[in-house]
């Protein structure tokens, strides 16, 4: 890694340790470039202010998140559509947990309302909406799936994964549940398979797809 993005790093994960205890609206660049060890001059270049940072957060986060999915159906092209969406739900609880801090503060900040966020909207979750639609609606058609409406399904698999990230404070200080450890990420993945094999599947085919 070159200086160029050591520095950009070092100010970005900064940036995101303090939007993550402060929030994006209650953090200022001087309380980033205090943290970072840096002056506000060397985050402007870099990031043209803190919108910059925010911007940054979104596109780090969704490409590798879309390219995932992307992946996941060319890999699966040819075999059951239910073992692919498994796979890639499994696949996007593993990438969200790896970067735990990342999704805690990109989920957060995409429920405000906001001119970047309709950006966004417009970009990653409009191609997420095509890429889980055409999943969905192939498994329909081949009748491994279920008829369901298809947008209601997205938005509740959505919300489910989610959760553990955006709740993280409630579920370990109210719960004692820890999503933050490999032990309780596995557990909470086969939740959200029980749920996909209740949801979509008729009773007579879950034996036949398999757990990922």
């Amino acid at each position: 890694m070159n200086n160029t993005l050591k520095t950009k790093e070092k100010i970005f994960k900064a940036a995101l340790s303090e939007f993550n205890i402060k929030g994006y609206s209650g953090t200022s660049i001087r309380e980033i470039a205090t943290a970072a060890n840096m002056n506000v001059s060397t985050i402007s270049y870099y990031f043209q202010g803190k919108h910059g940072l925010l911007k940054y957060a979104f596109i780090s986060f969704f490409e590798p998140y879309i390219n995932i999915i992307e992946d996941s159906l060319l890999k699966f092209e040819r075999q059951p559509v239910l073992a692919c969406l498994k796979y890639v739900i499994n696949q996007l609880m593993n990438y969200q947990y790896q970067n735990f801090e990342l999704s805690r503060f990109v989920w957060r900040e995409v429920s405000i309302d906001s001119q970047i966020v309709r950006e966004t909207m417009t970009t990653y979750f409009r191609k997420e909406r095509y890429l889980l639609q055409s999943i969905l609606e192939k498994g329909m058609k081949s009748q491994e799936l279920k008829k369901v409406h298809v947008g209601v399904i997205i938005t509740q698999l959505k919300g489910i994964m989610t959760m553990p990230f955006l709740n993280s404070i409630y579920t370990s200080e109210v719960w004692n549940i820890y999503y933050q450890e490999q032990y309780y990420l596995e557990k909470y993945k086969d939740h959200i398979i029980h749920w996909i094999d209740n949801t979509l599947v008729e009773t007579e085919n879950v034996s036949l797809t398999g757990n990922v």
